[in-house]
């Protein structure tokens, strides 16, 4: 079924890193990074590395399977999904990487067709164009479902063209793929966005605005596991209104500005130890020179 990747001295290369991360909020959501994992773990070849960020670790790995990687990163803040992204990103043993939430399932013949295409022909895919939002119940019967008798429904009636919110669904958002280059090259996510909400929409602007080279596959559908939503930790999130104000400047900011910000960026993203260096005097993340006005 799927592409067989080259051998070398007995050993079969690594394809794709699949990069997602992650804190236990609760258990629904350790449960869905488990069966993401097993779901992933279908393709062959594929690196799975998980970005655990909190004050301590609570995901338990030692019964994941070899092709998965768990790492630890100290962030006792809110969460930050973009420094996650990066960390990894620098962390993959591969070039070619899926940045993918922690509760999203994508069809095989999708991520057959979206490596193909990342590592032939665009530095970025869009693998689904579609959302399937799960509630409760049919969560439930699919994680108590061995992952060999799963068999989601990818084409049903459901699937629509936004978020369960409303908000349409981002280049970036949920799961894509990108070329670790591409990555690179943009700065990454920008890390300024904290808590919830804008950095998937920053980084699609970024990419969109910088090459043609992109993909998008139509009529496919993504499946989103169900997990409680509360209004503080998503709109009512106390970082969500500086969040949204950057990302309007990002999307105003002109074409010298853009790449300006591409290239500091760059040199800034990803490092492991963001939240555990040592800092000279009161400096707020949000207050740090250069953030107040920049897009």
């Amino acid at each position: 079924m799927f592409r067989q990747t080259a051998v070398t001295d007995g050993v079969c290369a690594v394809s794709i890193t699949l990069v997602t991360t992650f804190r236990a909020r609760d258990a629904q959501r350790v449960r869905n990074l488990e069966t993401i994992l097993r779901w992933y773990e279908q393709m062959p070849h594929w690196e799975l590395l998980v970005i655990e960020q909190d004050r301590e670790p609570h995901l338990d790995s030692s019964t994941w399977s070899a092709s998965t990687r768990h790492v630890f990163l100290p962030n006792s803040g809110p969460f930050n999904k973009g420094w996650g992204m990066n960390t990894g990103a620098r962390l993959a043993a591969n070039d070619v990487l899926l940045f993918c939430d922690a509760d999203l399932l994508l069809p095989l013949t999708a991520l057959q067709t979206g490596e193909n295409l990342a590592r032939r022909r665009v530095a970025a895919v869009n693998p689904y164009d579609r959302l399937i939002e799960l509630d409760e119940d049919e969560t439930e019967a699919l994680l108590r479902t061995d992952i060999a008798q799963i068999a989601p429904n990818f084409d049903g009636p459901r699937a629509r063209n936004e978020r369960g919110n409303r908000e349409q669904l981002p280049f970036c958002g949920g799961a894509f793929f990108m070329r670790r280059s591409m990555h690179r090259q943009l700065g990454g996510f920008d890390e300024r966005y904290r808590g919830w909400g804008g950095e998937d929409d920053a980084l699609s602007t970024k990419l969109l605005r910088s090459t043609s080279s992109v993909a998008s596959l139509e009529s496919r559908s993504a499946i989103h596991l169900w997990h409680a939503r509360d209004y503080e930790h998503t709109f009512g999130d106390p970082h969500y209104p500086a969040n949204r104000a950057r990302l309007k400047r990002l999307r105003r900011a002109d074409k010298e500005s853009l790449i300006f910000l591409c290239d500091v960026q760059r040199q800034i993203m990803g490092n492991p130890d963001k939240y555990t260096a040592t800092v000279t005097g009161p400096q707020p993340a949000d207050q740090a020179p250069g953030n107040a006005d920049a897009p």
